[in-house]
């Protein structure tokens, strides 16, 4: 069965292929440390926000999205510095999440 990809503002992807496209072209655009313009912005709280809620996980109190890196690191090594969505809280803190994994959570 093909999963879609409904936001609230009626915008919908057909497939979650097509939401994780479109979502990465966001990401891969932005530049790091610079912050989302609506009606982008919008869609990735929303994506972030109904992922904390399916998954249980507590989301911030998000206010912006950047773009950051995100370093993985295994057995104190890092490796494979990569580029991120983040949401920002009012103070300036960043979370980086993982924007495919949001999608896939949300999927119907």
């Amino acid at each position: 069965m093909v999963k879609k990809v409904t936001l609230s503002n009626g915008v919908v992807f057909p497939t979650l292929k097509a939401a994780k496209s479109h979502f990465s072209g966001i990401r891969e655009n932005l530049t790091i440390g610079a912050l989302l313009v609506e009606p982008a912005r919008g869609d990735v709280l929303e994506v972030y926000q109904r992922y904390c809620a399916a998954t249980a996980w507590t989301p911030i109190d998000a206010v912006d999205v950047t773009a950051s890196h995100d370093e993985k690191v295994r057995s104190g090594v890092r490796y494979a510095r990569s580029k991120a969505l983040a949401v920002v809280d009012a103070s300036g803190g960043r979370t980086i999440f993982s924007i495919d994994k949001a999608l896939e959570a949300i999927a119907n």
